[in-house]
């Protein structure tokens, strides 16, 4: 009776997932992403931070004594300083310097220059890309709503293309139908040496409007909105 023989199969090695500790593999191949990610040029620096040698100057209106307009709840001073902060925060994030005039609850008035004149000054003295002024509207009729910006159409010339961009975000995703405007008379406006805009967020004399105000998911709402708008007026064109 003739046997059959056993084949001997081939000696198979390990798997090679098998040769590396738990983890491990996980950021070899990490590491090889970026890597090849890094040498095609898709992950820059620049990517993470666009803003990054801007310099931005923020405004937040009135403080101290001076509350500004003021609504049932919430005054302008508290409003606009809350966010400034938060859109401050989120253009350092993207590689922007922030120079602010005030960060707290006081005005810049001293024995020697008025609290106007030291905005001014401090603006003047930050070189900034851009230059945004943080105020809140108030009306006579309690009807009146909706963020709107105001632009000097005499000083820089790109001052109109910034307050369109942010309009244009307002009217997106707010519920404002207003329009940029250059009708008005103020000091940012009128000593800018940089494309400058002042924004109206919004009317505390509307009680439903001055709530959406006060509240930190429309706040957050605002700031993406101006946030966006200057990202898209310092990419290159």
């Amino acid at each position: 009776m003739r046997r059959n023989r056993r084949r001997r199969g081939r000696r198979r090695g390990r798997p090679l997932f098998e040769l590396f500790p738990k983890g491990v593999l996980g950021i070899l191949a990490a590491s090889l992403v970026i890597s090849l990610f890094i040498s095609r040029g898709v992950l820059t620096v620049s990517s993470v931070r666009p803003l990054e040698g801007h310099v931005i100057f923020i405004d937040p209106g009135h403080g101290g004594i001076d509350p500004g307009a003021c609504g049932e709840i919430y005054t302008e001073k508290e409003i606009v300083l809350k966010v400034a902060l938060l859109l401050g925060d989120r253009l350092a994030r993207s590689g922007a310097q922030v120079v602010y005039t005030r960060t707290g609850d006081y005005d810049l008035e001293t024995p020697e220059v008025s609290d106007v004149q030291a905005r001014i000054n401090i603006m003047k003295q930050s070189k900034a890309s851009v230059a945004i002024s943080i105020h809140c509207n108030d009306f006579t009729d309690p009807w009146e709503r909706g963020a709107q910006v105001f632009y000097n159409a005499s000083k820089h010339p790109d001052s109109k293309r910034l307050a369109q961009l942010i309009q244009d975000e307002f009217a997106k995703h707010t519920d404002t139908e207003r329009e940029i405007s250059s009708q008005l008379d103020h000091f940012i406006l009128n000593h800018a040496e940089m494309p400058a805009v002042t924004v109206e967020l919004g009317f505390l004399s509307n009680p439903d409007e001055e709530k959406l105000l006060g509240s930190d998911r429309y706040q957050q709402k605002l700031v993406t909105c101006i946030y966006n708008a200057i990202l898209a007026f310092l990419s290159p064109q």
